[in-house]
């Protein structure tokens, strides 16, 4: 009876881990749709309001949602109470707080992270431009994840319970 137990407990944490892996993802899915959002935001309001940098970030902070609402909630206290240093040094020092807050990946912080030094640089023509690319380089990357997804939830789920029967097999 002991050991019936102990291999339905192993089946069910095998399960469970392949399915939190799956979850990860899915979340960095929706992550990476909060980010593109974002970007959409800062653009539109660069283009049709030309509003100012700490009521940019405000109104963002307000449309969003997670660990993207959270970084943008630091990054708005830090460019309140920083005024010696310049916004991109704020927004690149912020990108440690997305990286531990969010579940996507390096790449894309690192895009997020080249916005912030064009929000702080140019002139409206050169700024949209370049947003326009990197919201083109994350949208990319937002699709490729979305349509692998549910493939990945699938096989996560399917993987743990095999790694859940091995192990039981090795067990008895």
């Amino acid at each position: 009876m002991l050991k019936i137990t102990g291999c339905f407990l192993i089946l069910y944490a095998s399960f469970m881990t392949g399915h939190a892996v799956g979850s990860f993802h899915t979340r960095m899915v929706s992550e990476l749709e909060e980010l593109i959002l974002l970007i959409q935001i800062i653009k539109n309001q660069i283009i049709y309001e030309g509003t100012e940098l700490p009521e940019l970030l405000a109104r963002c902070e307000k449309r969003t949602k997670g660990a993207v609402k959270m970084w943008l909630h630091s990054l708005n206290e830090d460019v309140s109470g920083g005024r010696d240093k310049p916004f991109g040094e704020l927004w690149r020092d912020s990108m440690a707080v997305l990286s531990d807050l969010s579940a996507v990946r390096a790449d894309v912080v690192e895009e997020i992270g080249r916005l912030g030094d064009i929000l702080g640089d140019m002139d409206a023509d050169a700024q949209i431009s370049r947003i326009s690319l990197i919201e083109n380089i994350i949208t990319d990357k937002y699709e490729r994840e979305r349509n692998r997804n549910g493939g990945i939830r699938k096989l996560s789920n399917s993987l743990g319970i095999l790694a859940g029967l091995f192990i039981v097999i090795m067990l008895l």
